[in-house]
């Protein structure tokens, strides 16, 4: 054998002991990345609680009900009895309708997109738009009923300000405005950019003094003023329009009209100084 071969012969030699070792090396960090337990100690895994199971838990524990579906798990049953009686709520063999409106609260409460809803509680994406789409018509129907006011005449002054009589007996009630972040198509996007630069629907509420929401309208661009909201809204047939004599308090994003009064231009109000003086007094 000549030099050359000799040379070659060791050439590869040399190359395959270096392959040999930077496989040991590797397999032998790998090994250590993986932190595998020693014999004895081996991790219990517990399985992942399936929807319905999720759900059934939470009802267990009304402070874990509240933070995940933002309400009371005796609240959340009567809700769910209402809803299958005169509703149009159900449910079916593979989905019980328990489930599928603590889908829907759950989503609505805590700000999950279907997904999230597909990953937790295991169905598809498909039957999770279904589910959403159902639940969403009951509530619509319910919230139609519900939503307005409990006399429409307005006869008796609220049992709140009645220590403030006659000063704001012909008071019926508070209206506002507030933004709701939305993901719209980019075609229509700069329509919903507020004022804060982000896309929202600028949506309108009036709640009388017993704290329940008499309307609710949404679906204006964010973009919108006050008082283009308010206009849309009035034109809606559930609007509770303020009768004769009677109005809503309303803040200055509105104008002064009959049936809505603005705070004084350039006051301002301060709730310690009004308890001292009383309203008699201001």
């Amino acid at each position: 054998m000549d030099n050359s071969d000799e040379e070659s012969q060791n050439s590869s030699e040399n190359s395959f002991n270096e392959m040999v070792t930077a496989a040991i090396g590797a397999g032998f960090a790998f090994v250590h990345m993986l932190h595998v337990p020693p014999q004895g100690n081996h991790v219990i895994q517990v399985p992942e609680l399936t929807g319905r199971q999720w759900v059934d838990k939470l009802l267990l524990d009304a402070g874990r009900c509240y933070d995940n579906r933002r309400m009371r798990p005796e609240n959340l049953v009567r809700l769910h009895s209402i809803l299958c009686d005169s509703y149009g709520l159900t449910g079916s063999r593979e989905l019980e309708s328990i489930e599928a409106l603590a889908m829907f609260l759950w989503v609505c409460g805590t700000n999950q997109c279907q997904r999230q809803m597909h990953e937790r509680f295991g169905r598809g994406l498909g039957t999770c738009s279904k589910i959403f789409a159902h639940v969403l018509y009951a509530m619509t129907r319910f919230a139609n009923d519900v939503i307005r006011p409990k006399d429409t005449s307005y006869s008796v002054v609220p049992p709140a300000l009645v220590e403030y009589t006659p000063f704001f007996d012909g008071c019926i009630g508070a209206m506002d405005g507030t933004h709701i972040e939305v993901i719209v198509d980019k075609g229509v996007r700069d329509n919903h950019i507020n004022r804060k630069g982000k896309p929202t629907q600028n949506m309108v509420a009036v709640h009388d003094f017993d704290m329940r929401f008499t309307y609710v309208g949404a679906g204006t661009e964010g973009s919108a003023h006050d008082m283009r909201v308010k206009r849309k809204a009035e034109v809606d047939a559930s609007f509770p329009h303020p009768p004769s004599g009677r109005y809503y308090l309303v803040d200055s994003g509105y104008a002064l009209r009959p049936g809505y009064l603005t705070p004084y231009p350039n006051k301002r109000y301060w709730v310690k100084e009004f308890q001292t003086r009383g309203p008699a007094d201001a």
